[in-house]
């Protein structure tokens, strides 16, 4: 009874010591958010540079930015007509409440019945065009855009009537009008345009785009191609902070400056050679990044024409505004890009090492690398959707990896120190017993199915034991795929065995041996469905083929086989890989699991099904490959 009362006691202080760690930790994050600073953006500078428009901006927080050139001045103002003739618009709250969402962003949004077109845009979803709106558009009243909702044959004007009036329009007066064929319902119903965001975007006149993600705070420059527009809006979106910015019309110099190449990686050198005619004064070339300049190097005057030659090398990413000018302004302008390369680790499973590559913040997809760790010998990887799969055995400390990349070698070290056991139960034992202790006393007390987790930091420990309710266990299921960027892909013992060491045992090891036994009582209680010693939650869709299309994706990496995936086929150069059921344009190759299954299909083919199968296969255009013997393939 005394050990008993002991025990409780121990566990009562161990509940109070992790509820004063909970404690510690939530004020921490309070004080963070109260010193954290508000989001912002703004546009500080805006000017147009040989074939492109860009904009200097100032930010503070996550978001994703869009910009867009136009060759017309973009509006603000929209004008929903509520006209009683309107067939079947029902719906027209709905379409109202829609595009009141523009408000977020600065737009002014007015319902009338007043039949006027003006000078900002104006959505009319009436089924057949107002005789008043048709009028507009064939005299060139005003500059207004109209986005019409209707037939481009029908008149309404004291009732509907039949007209071919979009047909009879110049080309200039159907650049004023966007037409969504059908009724406003129907229109609604169908739900495949987002007008609120057509009008944000002004995609009827919108020449180019591009897009940014941004995250932190500081100082970019966002560029979109010219062609021949002069206006520029950016459409900044972050999680507490909308808005567009539209610049004036821009206006660029009359001579380029075309740097060779134009786009570079940080360890690439770029050149320009130009000519300049007659100048007034001396001359200037001067280098822009962010708004400030980096460079400014004086030319010469020159009274006939003089070529010029410049080499640029920059290490930091972003770009880079050439600038020519003499006493008169401006006189020739470019763009130099550097592109932004980041390389980072992102998973470990066993000898694998996972690496993400990005350019510009955007995967690098469909290139090759060559790779080595230490002085062992380089080896070509693959690169697709931004992923590089690497074969290799970290040793403990700091570990180099040389990967070259288009002629460039880009060293990244990685580290695989672990905290000494000392360390580590200083830092980490107790809130861990405490964890046990409230694992265990709860699983007690709720009597719910547990399982016995065994583990420790080393081999010469005495491994400890906790309970692990089910509901845990397929939480940190979940969690590791999550984690790894699986999605519902199944898990191996050892991916399942990461997951309850991150997220259970406080990095401690975990016995495979233990989280075998385990993952057999989940598929035995009906929670988790295995094949091949892989495993996924019950209700995933078919095991097997989740299982195999995992394999194939993973044999597809390691062989360095470029391909791309399309639905649940694997599409490469040469062929398509997919299951039984597919459609294949080419050559095609169906995964089974093994020679069984590959009879079996057969077997319930019909006669004809079969015989055309086997004419496939004759001609090379179809075959069988089971999935051991799909390396031998690639």
């Amino acid at each position: 009874m005394r050990l008993r009362t002991v025990f409780i006691g121990l566990i009562a202080i161990l509940l109070l010591m992790l509820g004063g760690i909970v404690v510690v930790l939530l004020s921490d994050v309070v004080i963070e958010k109260k010193e954290s600073s508000p989001t912002s953006f703004s546009v500080l500078e805006t000017g147009a540079a040989s074939d492109y428009i860009y904009g200097v901006y100032n930010y503070r927080g996550s978001g994703n930015l869009t910009v867009l050139s136009f060759d017309r001045e973009p509006k603000r103002i929209v004008t929903i007509i509520n006209d009683s003739q309107a067939v079947q618009a029902t719906r027209l709250p709905d379409l109202i409440l829609q595009i009141k969402a523009l408000e977020d962003y600065g737009f002014t949004v007015k319902v009338t019945d007043e039949p006027k077109i003006g000078d900002g845009i104006y959505i009319i979803p009436t089924g057949a065009i107002p005789s008043y709106a048709l009028f507009n558009l064939q005299q060139n009243s005003s500059n207004g855009t109209i986005i019409y909702i209707g037939g481009k044959d029908l008149l309404l004007s004291s009732g509907i009537k039949r007209l071919n009036w979009y047909d009879g329009l110049s080309p200039a007066q159907k650049s004023r009008v966007v037409v969504y064929n059908g009724t406003l319902d129907d229109f609604l119903d169908a739900g495949n345009v987002s007008l609120d965001r057509v009008v944000l975007f002004s995609s009827w006149m919108a020449r180019n785009s591009t897009t940014y993600r941004v995250f932190g705070d500081g100082l970019k420059t966002a560029t979109v191609p010219f062609n021949r527009t002069g206006y520029m809006r950016i459409v900044y979106d972050f999680d507490d902070l909308h808005g567009i910015f539209d610049s004036p019309k821009l206006h660029s110099a009359g001579q380029s400056l075309t740097p060779n190449p134009g786009s570079i990686f940080p360890w690439e050198k770029s050149s320009l050679q130009y000519t300049l005619n007659k100048t007034n004064g001396t001359a200037f070339l001067s280098v822009r990044k962010n708004g400030k300049v980096i460079e400014h190097e004086q030319l010469r005057r020159v009274t006939d024409e003089n070529v010029f030659i410049k080499k640029f090398e920059y290490s930091e990413p972003g770009e880079y505004i050439l600038i020519v000018d003499d006493n008169d302004g401006v006189i020739a302008s470019g763009l130099l890009h550097v592109k932004d390369t980041e390389i980072k680790l992102i998973d470990k499973r066993g000898y694998t090492c996972v690496f993400s590559v990005m350019v510009d913040g955007k995967p690098l997809d469909g290139a090759e690398a060559l790779v080595s760790l230490g002085n062992s010998p380089k080896r070509k990887y693959f690169i697709s959707d931004g992923t590089m799969v690497i074969a290799a055995k970290l040793e403990r400390g700091e570990n180099l990896f040389t990967i070259q990349i288009g002629g460039a070698t880009i060293p990244l070290k990685v580290d695989n120190q672990e905290d000494p056991v000392f360390e580590f139960y200083l830092k980490y034992g107790v809130p861990a017993f405490a964890l046990i202790a409230v694992v265990y006393f709860g699983a007690r007390v709720s009597r719910r199915p547990t399982y016995r987790l065994r583990f420790g930091d080393s081999a010469d420990y005495v491994r400890q034991e906790m309970a692990l309710p089910t509901e845990r266990a397929l939480e940190s299921f979940s969690m590791i795929r999550k984690d790894m960027k699986l999605g519902k892909s199944p898990l191996s013992l050892h991916e399942f065995s990461v997951s309850l060491k991150r997220y259970l045992t406080n990095g401690a090891d975990v016995t495979e041996g233990n989280v075998e036994e385990i993952l057999k009582k989940l598929v035995g209680a009906g929670r988790l469905e295995t094949h091949r010693d892989y495993y996924q939650l019950k209700g995933e869709g078919v095991v097997m083929r989740n299982v195999l299309r995992r394999m194939v994706r993973e044999k597809l990496i390691e062989s360095g086989t470029p391909f791309r995936e399309e639905g649940d086929k694997f599409v490469t150069k040469d062929f398509e890989l997919g299951f039984v059921g597919e459609v294949f344009r080419g050559k095609g190759v169906i995964i089974v699991d093994d020679k069984a299954e590959e009879k079996r299909i057969l077997d319930g083919m019909s006669e004809s099904e079969r015989a055309r199968f086997r004419i496939q296969q004759s001609n090379g255009m179809i075959s069988f490959v089971p999935i051991d013997r799909l390396s031998d393939v690639l």
